[in-house]
């Protein structure tokens, strides 16, 4: 019985070495499909990471974020007194005894711009201005002291307008700017008080230089001290509203209150974003990332299924006359189709472990990288998450090969043999 099941198993390999190669090169596809895997879980995590971080801004169990009730619950970005935090809800809620720690997030209502040289080029453009409480900055940034109305004001801006400033200097052939060659960059905001583009128009430069760079806060343009906006407000006063509070981050006291608190604040025309809203919408980002990946992962799964499906046709094919000399001389059926389903599923094998070994080193290689190729990724940092996915990897390769490989090898376990040796 041994001495049968080795030679079976010598037969066996002696075909694997005669074929095993073509079969490998029509299978490749396995081996880009689990080193995708591997990568884009990688990149998952740190892309999960950075959104969280950076975009939607990381809060405690007990912090709140108080916004306008804007149609649709969309962010702000051109404020006026329709859509952000009126004088007297702020209020309202500064008054509220269970909150603690309230700080508000206030846009400046002129024209406003900022002007940067660097490299020896001066640049001048319109920059909207956000004013914010130091204290809110405490724990979040170094030197958040030092975040007063002074002079030069210190400014400080959100860590995505480093990417977005790498996008641009990479287009215009200059270097790329890490966040510590950025500290200490000397600048020039220009408020113009009244007749913007007329020959009566008032401005004003104020020095600034930046302090810091901050991921909790996604506004789209530069943060200057709140105290700042106020005074100014008051040496130059307008018709117009010189201000707009667009949102209130605050603590609750008691997290026990967090309910009685939220129903408070919706009463008073506001909605109220807590942390398991900010879980949500980093969730929903990553649904569509993921959606866009299972598309490609399946169409890479389909293409890969059907080149191993057709190369076996074709293995098939051209061994025809060689399987049906064997099922002349014995060779039952399901020997042969054993033979070729363990062909397959070696092969599977084989390209998992190298896909999955090509992936841990191509993430290495990307987090070295990827911000050079991508400055918009600059702070997504990647780590291996796949180190417990080899067991997997080796399973679905398997099955994969052998399932797309079953039919062929059931086609060429039932050949008509006289027709195909008198072919």
């Amino acid at each position: 019985m041994l001495r049968y099941l080795f030679r079976n198993l010598y037969f066996i390999a002696q075909d694997l070495s005669k074929n095993i190669l073509k079969a490998m090169f029509s299978s490749f596809g396995i081996l880009f499909l689990i080193a995708f895997t591997v990568v884009y879980l990688s990149v998952r995590d740190g892309v999960k990471a950075y959104i969280g971080d950076n975009l939607f801004g990381k809060m405690a169990i007990n912090e709140i974020i108080i916004h306008p009730n804007t149609k649709g619950g969309k962010e702000v970005f051109a404020p006026d007194a329709s859509n952000t935090i009126s004088w007297k809800q702020y209020n309202s809620i500064r008054a509220m005894k269970e909150l603690d720690s309230v700080y508000s997030i206030m846009s400046m209502n002129y024209t406003t711009r900022m002007k940067i040289e660097m490299l020896g080029v001066s640049r001048t453009s319109r920059m909207p201005v956000y004013g914010v409480d130091a204290g809110f900055f405490k724990g979040k940034v170094d030197r958040w002291a030092n975040f007063t109305n002074r002079d030069p004001l210190p400014v400080i801006l959100p860590k995505f307008g480093v990417q977005l400033l790498n996008s641009y200097t990479s287009q215009v052939g200059m270097p790329q700017f890490t966040e510590k060659m950025l500290m200490g960059v000397p600048g020039t905001i220009i408020v113009v008080k009244q007749g913007e583009n007329t020959p009566d128009e008032q401005r004003v430069s104020v020095d600034a230089r930046l302090l810091a760079l901050t991921g909790d806060l996604d506004l789209p343009g530069i943060i200057v001290p709140s105290s700042f906006i106020l005074k100014f407000a008051k040496e130059n006063p307008t018709r117009k509203a010189a201000y707009f509070y667009l949102r209130v981050y605050a603590r609750a006291k008691d997290i026990k209150q967090l309910p009685e608190i939220t129903a408070k604040l919706k009463n008073l025309g506001l909605r109220v974003e807590s942390q398991s809203d900010v879980s949500e919408k980093t969730n929903q980002a990553m649904a569509v990332i993921d959606g866009m990946t299972i598309l490609v992962g399946a169409v890479l799964l389909l293409l890969t299924i059907i080149s191993i499906f057709n190369s076996y046709l074709v293995i098939v094919y051209n061994r025809s006359y060689d399987i049906s000399l064997k099922r002349v001389i014995g060779v039952s059926k399901l020997r042969i189709l054993i033979s070729f389903l363990f062909e397959a599923a070696l092969i599977g094998f084989i390209l998992s472990i190298i896909g999955y070994y090509s992936g841990v080193e191509l993430t290495k290689f990307l987090s070295k990288t990827l911000a050079q190729w991508i400055p918009a990724l600059q702070g997504v940092t990647l780590n291996n998450v796949g180190k417990g996915l080899l067991g997997y990897a080796i399973s679905f390769s398997v099955m994969i090969s052998v399932a797309a490989a079953f039919f062929p090898a059931l086609f060429a376990s039932n050949k008509n043999l006289f027709k195909s040796v008198a072919k």
